[in-house]
């Protein structure tokens, strides 16, 4: 159940107004009701922590300036890379730089985009085979494993970003299964 009081009569009339006022396009209300609720969390509201279901989720768009992403993806490879390698030597199984991986891989795709996501997981499952699978610093046909952990990557990639897009959707309706779920006392 939510913290939240249930909205009364005047508080419902107090929305109406601000609607009617909203732009007929959809997509400008949205943007416009987006702004709203950043204004009142900045603002109006006293700064501090917030249960999660109650912050804002904010909506960047992907930088359009291809060199600046690009070189931090492959920057980012050449600086995780080495460290994976290091990592599956010392534990000794190949599948060690996964738990590390693939949530760079998903980082960087929701940070730069999926298309930088994606290469980076490319560049990790050709430097795994070059670094990791012996012998060391030639390519080999890739094993079932090392193509599953490539799809692993490549997933991580395209799935998070499009999760963390809509988690407020998928937040609000979790949580109101939940409700339903709920038994009724």
């Amino acid at each position: 159940m939510s913290s939240r009081p249930r909205s009364s009569d005047a508080n419902r009339h107090l929305a109406l107004q601000l609607a009617i006022q909203l732009p007929d396009s959809t997509d400008d209300a949205r943007q416009v009701v987006d702004e709203l609720a950043v204004l009142l969390e900045g603002y109006m509201t006293a700064p501090g922590p917030r249960p999660l279901w109650q912050r804002q989720v904010l909506a960047l768009d992907p930088p359009y300036h291809a060199g600046p992403a690009l070189f931090w993806t492959v920057a980012l490879f050449l600086l995780v890379m080495p460290l994976a390698a290091a990592l599956v030597a010392m534990v000794g199984m190949p599948a060690a730089e996964v738990p590390v991986i693939a949530p760079l891989a998903a980082g960087c795709s929701m940070v730069f985009g999926r298309r930088y996501g994606v290469l980076f997981g490319a560049l990790v499952a050709l430097g795994h085979n070059l670094l990791i699978v012996p012998p060391a610093l030639e390519l080999s046909v890739p094993s079932a494993m090392e193509l599953v952990i490539g799809g692993c990557y490549a997933c991580a990639a395209i799935v998070v970003p499009t999760v963390a897009k809509h988690s407020a959707a998928l937040r609000a309706a979790a949580m109101s299964a939940c409700v339903r779920l709920a038994p009724i006392p």
